[in-house]
């Protein structure tokens, strides 16, 4: 999936566009479960062949969520809360999410073999 940009990123140089950029995409994340975080980097570009394209006039921007709180920031300055229904069900997929990992993890890939526990 992507982000159908409401408002794209054109670049016209000397009046030649260089590249028009219409969609955003997460293109990493990273969950820190003991610190409670997660940090996501956001890029934009065009769609080509299911892929992101990314625009080299393009600068990524870096979210932080508080998992606990909900609070949030990101690299262009801005910042704000996610609401606790968000929150709860964005905090209750992260979970599913380790589930499956660590039931991987200690089944059939046999990288850390043994029975894993569901998190609550």
């Amino acid at each position: 999936m992507s982000i159908t940009l409401t408002t794209g990123k054109l670049v016209v140089i000397n009046g030649v566009t260089q590249e028009n950029d219409t969609i955003g995409a997460c293109v990493s994340m990273h969950i820190d479960y003991l610190a409670n975080t997660a940090v996501f980097t956001f890029q934009i570009g065009q769609l080509v062949a299911g892929n992101i394209n990314i625009g080299a006039y393009s600068t990524p921007i870096t979210l932080t969520v508080n998992l606990a709180t909900g609070a949030w920031t990101n690299s262009a300055g801005q910042s704000g809360t996610i609401g606790a229904g968000a929150l709860a069900s964005f905090v209750n997929q992260v979970k599913a999410d380790r589930n499956a990992i660590e039931s991987f993890a200690a089944g059939a890939s046999a990288i850390l073999p043994g029975l894993q526990v569901v998190w609550p």
